[in-house]
């Protein structure tokens, strides 16, 4: 995309923007150059949000998880992989806010969702731009995997401070650890598994974060990260495509 000059301060703090972790278009509008993020697909799979905005002058794909329910459903896997897909082509940097704790499940969502799935991680893996995520909620097992993580691609990995990322809710975890009724001792052992395993500084330690940033600096942060990666090439193996 073309780079305009940016009026816009490079610094400029996104105070209170985990208030907004309900609303994602409002999140990426405030990261955006003069709060202007122009979504595409309105009306399509509400589970995802995709659009452009404008980093420092450069146009930016984004993708996120809506806030709007906390799953990903097979519309919406599709969706976000048509547009990382779109992005690709026209050689357009990707942004990804990550926050989704599972699949949608019925059983219409059982046919299309591995599918889907795949395509989307399919569609990350084979994007050769520039790709940077920020995980500004919870980010749970392969769901997490499919929105940007470091497993399928992404650069830049940033998250904020009271994120969770692991492999599952730690209640859920906690009723499979301790195979009991006890309330008491379900509530122990979720919290120490939320301690160990959910822990940022955890998903720090194992590299799956690269950083992790206050959610008041996440436009500086990955302004910057975007600024680092602006020459970024990609030197593949020569193949042709992929078939999903």
């Amino acid at each position: 995309g073309e780079v305009t000059p940016c009026s816009d301060d490079l610094n400029r703090a996104c105070t209170n923007i985990a208030s907004l972790r309900g609303d994602a278009v409002s999140m990426l509008a405030m990261i955006a150059d003069n709060g202007i993020f122009f979504e595409t697909k309105k009306d399509f799979a509400d589970c995802i949000v995709t659009g452009f905005m404008k980093l420092n002058g450069q146009t930016v794909g984004a993708v996120a998880n809506s806030g709007k329910v906390d799953t990903i459903c097979a519309k919406g896997a599709d969706k976000a992989a048509d547009f990382i897909k779109f992005c690709d082509a026209f050689n357009i940097p990707v942004l990804t806010l990550a926050n989704v704790k599972g699949f949608s499940r019925n059983e219409c969502q059982e046919k299309r969702l591995p599918k889907a799935a795949a395509k989307l991680a399919t569609a990350y893996a084979q994007a050769t731009v520039p790709k940077v995520t920020v995980v500004t909620g919870t980010a749970y097992g392969s769901c997490y995997v499919l929105m940007g993580s470091k497993a399928i691609g992404a650069d830049f990995v940033y998250a904020w401070p009271d994120s969770e990322i692991g492999m599952m809710d730690a209640k859920q975890a906690a009723r499979i650890l301790t195979d009991s009724d006890d309330a008491a001792e379900i509530r122990k052992t979720a919290a120490e598994y939320s301690d160990l395993q959910q822990n940022v500084k955890s998903a720090a330690m194992r590299g799956y974060v690269d950083t992790i940033i206050e959610d008041a600096d996440t436009r500086k942060y990955v302004i910057g990260a975007f600024e680092m990666l602006y020459t970024k090439r990609e030197n593949r193996p020569s193949k042709k495509h992929g078939t999903i």
